[in-house]
């Protein structure tokens, strides 16, 4: 790989197989995409990862143009903080990992998917560790991305460990129960679940919104968990993941622009924002409201409740297809 933008040339990072997929938290082969990971200093790291041209949910979108999923692009991140934690830091395999917050934000115009498969290049700085008896129990993961030496954009993330021993009474304390895992009993909307065309996907498979309607403030929603979809629940979880609030807020990003004259296929997705105070459960209907920002109606701001408080607030930037965003040195 050639030295660009910075990243120091080196011939361990390849793209040639993936790595073990039980450091990753999948249970499927065909849901792992990082290739390598390289130390750079005691908090950096380089991770190579090789991103699909085709698959049934990161390329599901209703597009003129077939881009890289920033979605996509926060799961090769997410694996690589998951890895280096696992690898790098010592987090042990059976911790439970916990995702505080993520974001990721986009430089130049959205790459077009190329015919075969992208190789994506990640170099990633940690900071803030937080360590309790010997182990790790948190970071922050500061990453830089590019594709064929060109910068696509960042992420960082925050994330804690907690140690399977304490995890079940953690979980208990908190919502006064044993929580059911995602293969049992869920509690699902009684409303609609909305078309494809009204989020920008093609499968419905992939829709994880029911019951569009309006109010006052904004407009609002009822989580359809996709505890079938083999991506966002590649294994038993016990509380919705981050990945499917995130997908879940674009979705009503989205629909929020939908002028149901194509609009959607000319609408690309330029940040992401996410924070997460509180488990999203499976055994509790969860909504979601979304509003533009007052003098930024560009980045709608969606709130997920539960219960009637809200547990992820996660902000979506939203632009024309053409339009060119950021910079970073």
């Amino acid at each position: 790989m050639t030295a660009a933008r910075g990243i120091p040339a080196t011939d361990e990072l390849d793209f040639f197989a993936t790595l073990d997929r039980r450091l990753l938290h999948r249970r499927a082969i065909s849901e792992v995409f990082l290739t390598s990971m390289v130390p750079t200093s005691r908090d950096g790291f380089l991770a190579g990862a090789q991103l699909p041209s085709s698959h049934t949910y990161f390329t599901d979108h209703q597009q003129e143009r077939r881009t890289l999923d920033p979605l996509l692009l926060l799961e090769a991140c997410r694996q690589a903080e998951t890895f280096a934690a696992h690898v790098l830091h010592e987090v042990p395999l059976d911790a439970k990992f916990v995702l505080r917050s993520w974001s990721w934000q986009q430089i130049g115009q959205a790459p077009e998917l190329p015919a075969g498969p992208a190789e994506l290049a990640i170099r990633a700085t940690t900071s803030n560790p937080q360590v309790r008896d010997g182990m790790v129990r948190g970071l922050d993961y500061d990453m830089d991305l590019w594709l064929g030496g060109a910068p696509l954009g960042s992420v960082q993330l925050r994330a804690s460990y907690l140690p399977a021993a304490i995890y079940p009474g953690i979980r208990r304390h908190g919502r006064g129960s044993n929580p059911p895992l995602s293969d049992g009993a869920v509690v699902q909307p009684t409303t609609q679940a909305l078309a494809p065309h009204q989020v920008g996907r093609l499968r419905p498979e992939n829709v994880v919104l029911a019951g569009l309607r309006e109010e006052e403030t904004g407009t609002a929603a009822d989580l359809l968990v996709p505890v079938a979809n083999p991506s966002m629940f590649d294994h038993p979880l016990d509380h919705v993941p981050g990945m499917v609030a995130m997908e879940a807020a674009r979705q009503l990003a989205l629909a929020t622009t939908n002028d149901r004259r194509g609009s959607l296929s000319r609408t690309q997705v330029t940040s992401l924002h996410g924070e997460f105070g509180r488990y999203l459960e499976l055994d509790a209907p969860i909504t979601l409201h979304a509003a533009p920002t007052i003098g930024q109606p560009e980045l709608i701001q969606v709130s997920l409740r539960q219960q009637g408080v809200e547990a992820a607030a996660i902000r979506v930037g939203l632009s024309a297809a053409d339009a060119v965003t950021g910079s970073r040195s």
